[in-house]
């Protein structure tokens, strides 16, 4: 709902928004990667600095997974029931029947019962895999036969803009209007004027 992480994504990679898009994309990912990392060296114990959303994630599957009771089939594969509902959790493959452990690339509730039933820590299953070398990835035909063009446009003149424009929502809050001396519109939309009319 709002553009919060992409604002705070483009201030960590000003100079990276001048590279090609694919390079710009290698090191967004790159930088991702490195704070995921980071968050789980500081996370130490259990449910401490992830990242707020990251931890408020966690916390909220761990607290469902109190209610939840497990039974081992072997090291890696466990029956996770509540009341009549069952799952299959596969910890080797990452994966669970309700299909939140492998769509989220967290731990849901199902697997954080058997994480927590093993003692096992839930930030070793929360990962951003590296891409390795371009060189050795598989496209399929399809995709590489793409053409991608740029899009038909005409390029302005002058230097181009480095910081965003704020957008007229933004810029409210801080003006001040020239007719009542009031903070937060204009003189267009004063209360004052429209009462006069």
């Amino acid at each position: 709902m709002t553009s919060n992480i992409s604002e705070s994504l483009n201030a960590a990679n000003l100079a990276a928004r001048e590279l090609p898009i694919t390079t710009l994309l290698e090191c967004l990912r790159a930088l991702v990667q490195k704070w995921t990392h980071t968050n789980r060296k500081k996370a130490h114990n259990i449910f401490t600095k992830l990242a707020p959303p990251g931890e408020d994630i966690l916390l909220k599957n761990y607290t469902y997974s109190l209610n939840l009771e497990v039974k081992a089939t072997t090291d890696y594969l466990f029956e996770v029931t509540r009341m009549k509902e069952s799952s299959e959790v596969d910890l080797k493959e990452r994966t669970c029947t309700c299909n939140m452990f492998k769509i989220d690339e967290m731990p849901y509730g199902h697997a954080m019962a058997v994480m927590r039933e093993m003692n096992m820590d839930p930030y070793n299953y929360w990962t951003v895999y590296p891409i390795g070398n371009q060189s050795e990835w598989e496209v399929p035909e399809e995709v590489k036969d793409i053409i991608v063009l740029p899009p038909h446009e005409r390029v302005k003149s002058g230097r181009s803009k480095t910081l965003r424009r704020k957008a007229g929502w933004e810029n409210d809050q801080h003006k001040k209007c020239s007719k009542c001396g009031e903070l937060g519109h204009n003189k267009r939309t004063c209360s004052r004027r429209r009462r006069r009319e």
